[in-house]
């Protein structure tokens, strides 16, 4: 199902950017939001620099930003974190709607390093969280999640499998949350 007025979408990341991959890989074939920004507090990959001066080309693109500037949103409809690894600032939080993908089945396992504390607690389950940010770490309003079972003890092999469920399903996720 496609979006009837495209949502425009700025997305935030720190790390490597596998999920912004695959996001952008199935809107170039879905074509379901606008790509208006990928702002990161680091360097960008260069799979994303590739894919996004390939198929994007009048998107703004701006990597090791120390501090995330309202000017570089202002024609987004939402902001997603997927990957970053900073808190956001209230003013942002605070003028946009801002989404994040949060690595645990919230509340469950706020933070960092989830993976790790899940098997040592010996979770049965995995899984992933959308939510809406707010000013208080991972305590926002659980939007989406996708549960699957843990069956390995390995975090590798963990977080892994947790990247391919993340992979599979952010994107729909994302645009059910567009449409609602």
């Amino acid at each position: 199902m496609k979006l009837n007025k495209y949502k425009k979408v700025s997305f935030l990341l720190s790390g490597t950017g596998t999920n912004l991959v695959e996001l952008l890989k199935k809107n170039l074939v879905k074509k379901n939001f606008e790509i208006i920004s990928i702002i990161s507090n680091n360097i960008i990959p260069i799979n994303i620099k590739f894919i996004v001066n390939k198929f994007y080309k009048n998107i703004l693109v701006k990597e090791n930003q120390k501090r995330l500037m309202k000017k570089n949103f202002n024609k987004a409809d939402i902001i997603f974190s997927v990957g970053y690894m900073k808190v956001i600032e209230k003013n942002i939080v605070e003028n946009f709607d801002v989404i994040n993908l949060h690595p645990s089945i919230l509340p469950n396992y706020k933070g960092l390093m989830t993976q790790k504390r899940m098997l040592i607690n010996n979770e049965k389950i995995y899984g992933f969280t959308i939510h809406k940010v707010s000013n208080v770490l991972d305590e926002g309003e659980i939007i989406s999640n996708k549960i699957k079972k843990i069956n390995t003890n390995d975090e590798l092999k963990l977080m892994r499998e947790h990247k391919s469920l993340e992979h599979q399903f952010v994107y729909k996720q994302l645009v059910n949350y567009l449409l609602s």
